[in-house]
């Protein structure tokens, strides 16, 4: 864990990519999801569940990521919130990991359910063959997974715009480049 000096205001730049890093994998994720059906059933649709089957296994790898490190090295900041709103804030990020989490185990099962095709270049087996009973109650709970995410999400940044225009805090700052940062690149 890094120490924090009495002038840090953000959170390490690891911590910070991590972040942003998970926040666009799940757009991108809702939005293959939304997507997947409309493709006609063949070969573009095997491809768009790939990538969504894959972009899964990266979220997966990237949140063990940043777990790891917030664990470990990962800077810690004084609290922004004391009290009621800082235990909402504590249930809401680990709220997050634990439905991330959820939600890429209940899809590598979904996909093993199912007995999908990575590609074209390779099949996983499906784990009962014909269950559709089973692939339909596991693809609802994925489904239901992902929307709550969603909410979860959205309530999360609609707090951080809420202390970024409202409270006027630097809770949102903590968690973007510093202009440092952004000159470097």
């Amino acid at each position: 864990m890094q120490p924090v000096s009495p002038n840090a205001q953000r959170y390490d730049t690891r911590t910070i990519v991590f972040h942003w890093t998970i926040a666009v994998l799940v757009v991108l994720q809702w939005l293959s999801a939304q997507t997947i059906d409309l493709f006609p059933r063949g070969p573009l649709r095997v491809d768009a569940r790939s990538v969504h089957i894959m972009l899964g296994v990266l979220t997966g790898a990237v949140l063990l990521a940043r777990i790891i490190w917030r664990a470990t090295e990962g800077r810690r900041l004084p609290l922004a919130d004391k009290g009621v709103l800082n235990l909402v804030a504590k249930a809401t990020h680990w709220g997050l990991y634990a439905l991330l989490t959820a939600m890429v185990l209940v899809g590598l099962f979904l996909a093993w359910t199912r007995g999908d095709s990575i590609f074209n270049l390779f099949s996983i087996p499906a784990y009962e063959p014909g269950n559709r009973a089973l692939v339909h109650q596991v693809e609802e709970l994925h489904g239901t997974i992902g929307w709550i995410i969603i909410a979860v999400a959205g309530l999360h940044s609609a707090a951080a715009l809420f202390h970024r225009y409202f409270l006027k805090d630097g809770v949102l700052q903590r968690m973007l480049p510093s202009e440092a940062d952004q000159s470097s690149r």
